[in-house]
């Protein structure tokens, strides 16, 4: 037997005797152990006798997915390379050269330079093209592969080959890694003079102080309402969500509560403290099927306790609690170990199957067959009248908001179905190139507004050019161009072409204030709503 295989036996022996005696104090008679002697006999026969020389860390491994797939969806099992990264993105920092990437045509494309991180401080600009990562190809790498490479010991250098398309230039820079921060908060800015907006796209470790300091430059700039953008925000640590809540509830109000098999010190109830900074102007919070765990914390407190109306599709359902186990070799599992509930006594967390095919079943109902439409004719569901093309508005019937499994909206807005051809051209890239095309062409007049961002929202006049390339790239890649549907969706399709030289030029705050005031339909009806009562 190898001196890693008895390495191994002896952490599955320890991890598990955790458990043994805590089910012994259950069950004194120990029938349990049975379960984990089979375990490790199962694993020395495969090693001992297997036909084929063993792998045994991936049959260890393999071994441990398959007992937590025979749990709920979202208690895993995760592998020394990916617990480091994950607890990185959490943390809120890691230590690297501080880009935000995306990957186009097999091309490493810098999306932005961190504000006061080491590829700003090299010169590094937004739209460079990595070519080589210390002499070695960028070309055709994976994301994770993209972040294995520049990911690295603080004070270690990285060298980079860089491809300028404004100056049609190469040239090579060395960078010094160093601690980056993760932001949580995606935007902030007032979509009026008394509108705020804020939009976190999850919740680490940085996410309610990051909160706070947007609060704080909002209400300078003279914010009297807010809406809340958690769309799309896969939650993360429930006590940040907990933070947030807070300001916007009087002491004593119950926030959230678990309850767990066990009891004691695994059921918690978390309720408001005195002093928040928003505790009785107006909230909106904005959600869809991607709002889960902590931001339908976050809704279901300011809902159940009449602080916020709640705008979108019914949220994700994902309303248990998990813990982490961390293992000797770096490894961890995430184990579920409670349930969460909304201050109403709603069970956030929907039904769901045991086992693989169950998983499966569970992310597959979350894409597809949720859909707002069916459940509101089957619950009677009133229609909101609203001022915004594109969309359906309904207010839910009362029954409707007692059931478990997600958080119901208190309008449930409905968007008209996306078109093939417009589809094909999110799915195959063509309005990213576009966008790129229009930032290279050395004509292109968005090269002037490089340092400007309201400047390039209010005077970007390449809306023509756009299109040409557009057309261009779908001749290129053989999609048929539908007149049809463009002439339809022509707006919001050039909307999304700009909100990406955008990005490319400001980064991801840049295209979603672009997408704010042009495109975005659930939070147009948000922010009339939000004013009706005052008109």
């Amino acid at each position: 037997m190898s001196r890693l295989f008895q390495t191994l036996l002896i952490v599955a022996i320890l991890f598990f005797g955790v458990w043994i005696g805590f089910m012994i104090r259950k069950d004194p008679s120990g029938a349990v152990f049975g379960q984990q002697k089979k375990l490790l006999e199962v694993l020395g026969v495969i090693s001992a006798l297997y036909v084929d020389e063993v792998d045994e860390q991936a049959v260890v491994d393999s071994g441990i997915e398959g007992m937590t797939e025979a749990l709920d969806p979202h208690t895993t099992y995760l592998k020394a390379d990916q617990v480091s990264v994950s607890n990185s993105e959490f943390q809120g920092n890691f230590e690297g050269i501080g880009i935000e990437f995306d990957i186009v045509h097999d091309t490493l494309l810098v999306v932005t330079p961190l504000a006061g991180g080491p590829s700003e401080s090299a010169g590094i600009k937004a739209g460079d093209r990595i070519i080589a990562i210390d002499t070695l190809s960028a070309v055709g790498l994976s994301p994770m592969d993209v972040l294995d490479r520049l990911r690295g010991r603080k004070g270690s250098v990285v060298t980079l080959e860089i491809y300028r398309p404004y100056t049609s230039k190469m040239f090579t820079v060395d960078i010094v890694r160093d601690k980056i921060p993760t932001y949580s908060v995606d935007a902030f800015f007032m979509l009026d003079a008394v509108t705020g907006y804020i939009r976190m796209s999850r919740f680490v470790a940085t996410t309610a102080s990051e909160f706070g300091n947007a609060m704080e430059k909002l209400l300078d700039q003279g914010m009297e309402k807010l809406i809340i953008d958690v769309r799309g925000n896969p939650g993360g640590y429930l006590d940040q969500a907990v933070e947030i809540a807070d300001e916007f509830l009087p002491e004593g109000k119950l926030i959230v509560y678990t309850k767990s098999r066990n009891g004691g010190s695994d059921e918690m109830r978390y309720t408001a403290t005195s002093g928040g900074v928003f505790e009785e102007r107006e909230v909106m919070v904005l959600v869809d099927r991607g709002s889960a765990s902590a931001a339908e914390i976050l809704a279901g407190a300011l809902q159940d306790n009449k602080r916020a109306k709640i705008i979108g599709e019914l949220t994700f359902g994902k309303g248990l609690v998990q813990r982490q186990f961390d293992l000797a070799d770096g490894s961890a599992i995430r184990l579920t170990i409670a349930r969460y509930f909304t201050p109403s006594g709603r069970r956030i967390q929907r039904d769901f199957s045991l086992g693989s095919e169950g998983r499966e079943q569970y992310y597959q109902e979350n894409m597809e067959s949720r859909e707002g439409e069916k459940l509101f004719k089957e619950a009677g569901s009133l229609k909101v009248e609203n001022g915004v093309e594109g969309i359906a508005v309904y207010r839910p019937s009362p029954d409707l908001f007692k059931a478990s499994g997600g958080i119901v909206p208190d309008y449930w807005v409905i968007e008209r179905a996306v078109d093939d051809f417009y589809s094909r051209l999110l799915t195959q890239g063509v309005l990213h190139e576009t966008a790129l095309n229009v930032i290279d062409d050395p004509s292109s007049s968005v090269r002037r507004f490089s340092e400007d961002l309201q400047g390039f929202i209010k005077n970007y006049s390449e809306d023509e050019r756009a299109e040409r390339y557009l057309r261009e790239i779908c001749k290129e890649k053989g999609i048929a161009f539908d007149e049809t549907v463009f002439s339809k969706e022509k707006k919001d399709i050039l909307a999304a072409v700009k909100s990406r030289v955008a990005r490319q030029l400001f980064g991801i705050e840049a295209q979603i204030r672009v997408l704010a005031e042009e495109s975005d339909k659930m939070l147009q009806f948000a922010r009339d709503y939000i004013h009706r009562d005052a008109a």
